[in-house]
């Protein structure tokens, strides 16, 4: 394990405080138990949308500025920080360190990243981004260890 990766998943382990860790792990059994996977990613990206609502990100004129007032929102709830890199068909959004995998448990990742793709389409949508262009979170690679969520900004594919 590198020092890089101990930082991270030592950040992850202290985000979540333990007066709402046992209520949240019970909520996403009973989310889980409830509901299939897909209808918990829809409720996780509305509460996305009203969080990024809640948390408005002023106009920018540059990815870079773009980038700064994510993490300026971010980094006000202590929910980690986004790094943004354009590509050719798409933009990646890399976001680590959110309380959402131990607050939930990493059995959830495939719902609760419903979280930031709604947060990141809201606030995309208030940049002016068109309506087409989606925020999709990508399959996760268990093997780098990292606590991050990778999303792409682009086109779906159909």
């Amino acid at each position: 394990m590198t020092t890089t990766t101990s930082l991270l998943s030592y950040y992850e382990r202290i985000t979540c405080s333990a007066q709402w860790l046992d209520f949240n792990r019970a909520l996403a059994a009973e989310l889980s138990a409830g509901l299939p996977p897909e209808e918990n990613r829809r409720l996780f990206f509305r509460i996305g949308e009203r969080v990024a609502k809640s948390l408005p990100v002023a106009r920018c004129d540059t990815l870079a500025e773009l980038q700064s007032a994510f993490n300026a929102r971010w980094e006000a709830i202590d929910w980690g920080f986004a790094t943004l890199e354009e590509g050719a068909e798409q933009l990646t959004i890399v976001h680590a360190c959110s309380p959402m995998a131990m607050a939930f448990g990493p059995d959830t990742a495939e719902w609760t990243a419903g979280f930031f793709e709604g947060a990141y389409q809201t606030w995309f949508a208030t940049q002016g981004s068109p309506a087409e262009l989606k925020v999709r979170a990508e399959q996760q690679d268990a093997a780098g260890g990292l606590p991050t969520v990778a999303l792409k900004l682009g086109r779906l594919a159909a």
